[in-house]
């Protein structure tokens, strides 16, 4: 199995972006709250390794300022689009220090995004961008903490949470 990483938010962006998530994600398939994914294919068998990579990486990033900046299509969904330079920068510099163990799909940096919907047929997915969008005003919030998560084919269990609480660069 798979271990997925993942940024978690402030309290006041999670209850902006949870009910979202909520009313459009298709149940059945709606395993864990809303969420960044940095990573979504990390080798199970180096859980120790990244265990300590992201105390220690916690231990001295602050919490990340983000802004939300619009919808974003994908497809068979929604998500909202994020902006967050000191983000990409934590992504980058676990890129680094795992690279012997990524996969291709994770060995790359990531449009940051929240995905509200997923998995939907594609006019369902237009339908609710539309939606979406016509209510949209940008906002900002923070990355609060990085959650590291068993992927068991379904339902995800935590492996860990890492508050985000160094002093800022």
């Amino acid at each position: 199995m798979a271990l997925i990483l993942t940024l978690g938010f402030d309290s006041g962006s999670f209850a902006r972006l949870a009910p979202l998530r909520e009313r459009l994600f298709p149940t059945a398939r709606n395993f864990i709250p809303v969420h960044v994914t940095l990573f979504q294919q990390l080798p199970s068998d180096q859980v120790n390794r990244l265990l300590g990579s992201l105390a220690q990486e916690a231990r001295t990033t602050p919490a990340l300022p983000f802004a939300a900046t619009g919808i974003l299509d994908f497809g068979g969904g929604a998500a909202v689009t994020l902006s967050c330079p000191p983000a990409n920068d934590l992504q980058g510099r676990l890129r680094a220090a795992w690279s012997d163990v990524l996969t291709d799909g994770d060995d790359r940096s990531r449009k940051l995004h929240v995905t509200v919907q997923n998995k939907v047929d594609r006019d369902t997915a237009r339908a609710t961008q539309a939606t979406l969008r016509a209510g949209f005003a940008p906002w900002e919030g923070m990355f609060d903490r990085l959650l590291l998560w068993h992927y068991r084919g379904g339902p995800w269990e935590r492996a860990g949470t890492f508050p985000l609480t160094g002093e800022p660069r």
